[in-house]
């Protein structure tokens, strides 16, 4: 009870960065403290918070409540790097397998085959350009920003929400972007809607079709 009042207290007492975009309305992000402690099932005795649940939320789509899966590409000498990304149906997650997930060193890591690494927990990152940064792993060869991730509390008219909320420099709205390939499937991939996000040739904060929502953490 006095760590949430705590937070209530920071929360009136900060003056966040916000998303141009907010996926729902009267949410005040709260930061929390970093690392994993600030994570759902966590174990002060090894420092590790998990089984972890990730999932979209607030999306205003039947979205609500998929579970992320990874899509892979190959570096160049071997090994992986991919996205973490929502298939477009429910069935699509249950036919991958559920991912495991946990908060590890201090970030959010996923078990996945890292092809010659072989299977490991990998950090997952937002990284890209500063108006394309997407949620992966293992981003090769990509330009600032390299955005550590970061868990957040959401306050709805204050109140707080179950769960946290992943994100980082105090923004935790994505967008949800559709993607279609023959080899890999039909899914979403998420970017972060921080600072200077907006669409490069439109001036636009939101792509063409591309819609809000958050990545939700509970325990699994």
């Amino acid at each position: 009870m006095d760590r949430i009042q705590a937070l209530f207290i920071k929360a009136t007492a900060i003056v966040s960065l916000v998303s141009l975009v907010s996926a729902a309305p009267n949410v005040t992000v709260v930061p929390l403290s970093s690392g994993c402690s600030s994570y759902p099932n966590y174990d002060i005795t090894t420092g590790i918070a998990g089984p972890l649940s990730v999932v979209a939320d607030s999306t205003g789509k039947e979205l609500d409540g998929f579970k992320f899966i990874p899509k892979f590409a190959t570096a160049v000498g071997g090994g992986a790097w991919g996205f973490m990304v929502i298939p477009t149906t429910e069935n699509a997650t249950a036919a991958t397998g559920d991912i495991p997930f946990r908060c590890g060193n201090d970030t959010l890591q996923a078990y996945l085959d890292m092809g010659f690494v072989g299977v490991r927990w990998q950090p997952l990152i937002a990284a890209g350009t500063p108006a394309e940064s997407v949620f992966g792993f293992g981003l090769p060869d990509l330009p600032d920003p390299n955005y550590h991730l970061e868990t957040d509390l959401h306050l709805v008219d204050g109140v707080a929400q179950p769960g946290v909320y992943l994100g980082s420099v105090n923004v935790t709205t994505w967008g949800f972007n559709y993607q279609n390939f023959t080899e890999m499937g039909e899914y979403y991939f998420l970017r972060l809607l921080g600072p200077n996000s907006n669409n490069l040739a439109t001036g636009e904060p939101l792509n063409r079709g591309e819609f809000t929502g958050y990545i939700k953490i509970t325990a699994a």
